[in-house]
């Protein structure tokens, strides 16, 4: 007989149907955790967690550049003169800082929280749930910070006051306005004065906390950003356990901001004015010091107006340059007559051709030419010696003489008045050179006092401008939403809890499900067969009640087992994958004690004799033999017996169990030293040879294979072999065995049994 090697699950690795499978045996453990989670959910939600609400405001800045309507001078921006444009990151820096807040719970007493105590946890109250305003000397030695003080009103002018300090109940009576000296602190309480009767309030519990502490913790649940990229809209964000409360801290918030920008601006229009009044006091100096500055310039150059004055230089050294020149001509004339009075004689005449000023030299020269004349027309007619001629020669000469004398003096008086005319033409060239000199320092000084003058008018207006400002205050902040709780809570959110609590419940058992699969080093399911053998599965028995043999109906009256049909299934299995008419002889065995080996044997040998096939049961586990037990039958002579004792028939070893004829059971027989040689005893083959032509089926129950190798021995007298592995109980290194008898061939037509597997859904 060939041995069967063909694999029924290759090397398949789980998919996510056998993943399903594998955890959905566990349904109740899940579903009862997911049950669990989700009531400690609802508790969670109905007695413990907190609801938290979402405050939303929005709020406008304007861009302010200086006070309420500027100008655009860069300078005085950065001389910090002019109130700046505002940044929006500047502006949420302060919104959010320390400072503001801590100023927003001070003047609120947002720091002293009223809870009513309930069964199960206290709830806070606000507004006008509480009657009453507590004031705590936080300055003290001792200031009560997070000490629950139980608060009762007695009547309408008294109160109590109790709680626990130091291990030790503390409990006083005070009056409304009386300020309270205790061991824990000093505390007054003063009834509003819109309560009218605050006997009508129930009894409450107030805490004090630390304003560092609250700061953080409010800071932390504030959201400030911009509205949108381009606009000065900011967004205002709180998260606050008590709608009402949240606006109001909000409120406070955004109130206290508007007021210290409203203050930082008054304070820096006030400095600002200060600083002008400063300016313009010592501008009014320059200025009166620049003008003196003009006066004493046009005092000492004789200056009315430089232009005009130019002008007037030019025209002045032009008309004494002219007059310099007529001078000059007038010279000229009287040299020539000079030099024809000093060159020439009597007889030459003195020209009539030149335009001299003089009117005594002109009668002087023309008397000259007219007696010349004379003479010279006497002289004609009449010899030089002649009286008349002598007579005009002497004439003549005294006129040359008189001429000359006049014409020098009148050239020296024209010399000199023509160098007097030059020197005055010089003076106003010089005056006229200093011109460019004086203009450009009249230039200065004037542009000095135009600078001077404009900063003064510009300061003047930028003052009007501070005060203006100062008269009617304005905020550059504008609140566009006021501060607006949500309608629903923003946590816990209770889709996401009980979400949460789902997964939750599925994990944990899910989680520990796999790391118990992960850790756990025994077969837990068909699975972990085929995953670590290829030998083929032939089938699965469930678990029984008991160790017992499993009846059928006929025999003993109750309802068929289930674990029943599966051995009868078990041996439809064996016939398919043996497929083989001669497959008489089964050899049962397992890896160690207790996987239930001889159980299998003993119920798969009663379930063929039940179908009418003659069955031969060997109890082959020579060293503890306990098949006989599940037959009730007593271990008298068995194999050991017909191994040792030469000659004996194995009929009267063979017992037959109740009503079942077809099964016939021999037992172990006597329990003998030197087992693994008796079974390799020839007799073993004679037995099993005999019993061959005797019986249809032959069950054999061995020793675990894994402990010993008895069932070796018996190898070359089976047809095949059942494996038994027991789920929770064989450890899956054991597996290795089979693996090595399927690969190897050691046992013929190995295949594996799964023993007391969770009872599967029958088919009645």
């Amino acid at each position: 007989m060939n041995d069967i090697n063909f694999d029924l699950n290759s090397s398949e690795n789980k998919n996510l149907g056998q993943v399903f499978k594998s955890y959905s045996k566990h349904w109740l453990l899940i579903t009862l955790s997911i049950i669990m989670c989700l009531a400690i959910v609802f508790l969670y939600l109905r007695y413990w967690s907190q609801n938290q609400y979402e405050i939303n405001s929005t709020i406008f800045l304007k861009n302010i550049s200086s006070g309420k309507n500027t100008g655009d001078i860069e300078g005085f921006r950065d001389f910090g003169l002019i109130k700046t444009t505002q940044s929006l990151e500047d502006e949420i820096g302060i919104i959010t800082s320390s400072g503001i807040m801590e100023e927003v719970i001070t003047d609120n007493f947002f720091n002293i929280n009223f809870y009513h105590k309930g069964k199960i946890k206290d709830v806070e109250i606000y507004g006008e749930d509480v009657p009453v305003q507590i004031l705590v000397d936080e300055n003290a030695d001792v200031v009560p910070y997070d000490l629950f003080i139980d608060l009762v009103f007695i009547d309408e002018i008294s109160y109590q006051l109790k709680t626990e300090y130091e291990k030790q109940e503390i409990s006083s009576t005070h009056a409304f306005g009386e300020t309270v000296t205790t061991k824990y602190g000093t505390i007054t309480i003063l009834k509003k004065p819109e309560v009218k009767s605050i006997t009508e309030f129930d009894p409450m519990t107030f805490v004090l906390t630390d304003k560092e502490i609250l700061v953080s913790d409010y800071l932390k649940n504030l959201s400030v950003y911009p509205d949108n990229d381009t606009g000065s809209l900011l967004r205002m964000t709180f998260v606050s356990s008590h709608k009402t409360k949240g606006e109001d801290i909000l409120s406070k918030l955004i109130d206290t901001y508007i007021e210290k920008t409203i203050k930082y601006e008054n304070e820096l229009a006030e400095n600002t004015i200060k600083i002008i009044d400063n300016r313009l006091k010592l501008l009014s100096g320059e200025i009166e010091n620049v003008e003196k500055s003009v006066v004493d310039f046009k005092t000492k150059n004789v200056v009315t107006d430089v232009a005009s004055n130019a002008d007037t230089y030019i025209q002045q050294a032009n008309d004494y340059k002219e007059k310099a020149s007529d001078y000059q001509s007038q010279i000229n004339i009287l040299s020539q007559i000079e030099q024809t009075l000093l060159n020439g004689t009597i007889e030459n005449s003195i020209g009539g051709g030149f335009s001299i000023n003089d009117r005594t030299l002109t009668d002087q020269i023309s008397t000259y030419n007219s007696t010349l004349v004379e003479r010279q027309n006497l002289s004609q007619s009449a010899v030089t010696s002649n009286p008349m001629i002598v007579k005009l020669d002497a004439n003549l000469t005294n006129l040359r003489k008189s001429i000359l004398q006049n014409v020098q003096s009148s050239k020296n008086g024209l010399l000199l008045a023509k160098r007097n005319l030059q020197d005055n033409a010089n003076r106003y060239d010089a005056q006229l050179a200093r011109v460019p000199g004086m203009e450009k320092q009249l230039l200065d000084i004037s542009r000095d006092k135009s600078t001077k003058e404009g900063l003064y008018l510009y300061l003047l207006q930028k003052r009007e401008e501070e005060v203006l400002s100062l008269a009617a205050p304005a905020s550059s902040t504008r609140v566009v939403n006021r501060p607006k709780a949500g309608i629903y809570p923003i946590s816990p959110n209770k889709k996401l809890t009980y979400l949460a609590g789902l997964l939750l419940g599925l994990f944990l058992p899910v989680s520990i499900i796999y790391f118990k699969n992960t850790f756990n080093t025994n077969i837990t399911s068909a699975d972990d067969i085929k995953q670590l053998t290829n030998a083929p599965l032939v089938g699965e028995i469930s678990k029984n009640k008991d160790s017992k043999l499993i009846l059928t109906k006929e025999e003993e009256g109750e309802e068929q087992s289930p674990t029943l049909e599966l051995f009868r299934l078990l041996r439809f299995n064996i016939d398919y994958l043996i497929k083989d008419a001669s497959n008489k002889t089964i050899m049962i065995t397992s890896s160690v004690k207790g996987e239930g080996k001889t159980f299998i044997a003993a119920n798969f040998a009663l379930s063929l004799a039940s179908v009418g096939e003659k069955v031969a049961l060997l109890s082959f586990d020579l060293r503890q033999p306990s098949l006989m037990s599940y037959f009730n039958l007593d271990e008298k002579n068995g194999i050991t017996d017909f191994i040792i004792k030469k000659g004996i028939d194995k009929e009267p070893l063979l017992q037959t169990y109740s009503n079942i004829e077809n099964l016939h059971i021999m037992g172990s027989g006597k329990v003998i030293g030197q087992i693994s040689t008796l079974v390799m005893h020839e007799r073993v083959g004679i037995l099993i040879n005999e019993l061959k032509q005797d019986f249809d089926r032959i069950i054999i129950d061995t020793a675990p294979i894994g402990l010993v190798s008895d069932a070796y021995a018996l190898n070359p007298f089976i047809d095949s072999t059942i494996y038994v592995v027991r789920e929770n109980f064989t450890k899956k290194e054991h597996l290795s065995i089979v693996e090595n008898i399927h690969q190897n061939s050691k046992l013929k037509n190995c295949m594996v049994l799964l023993n007391d597997t969770e009872p599967k859904e029958t088919y009645m």
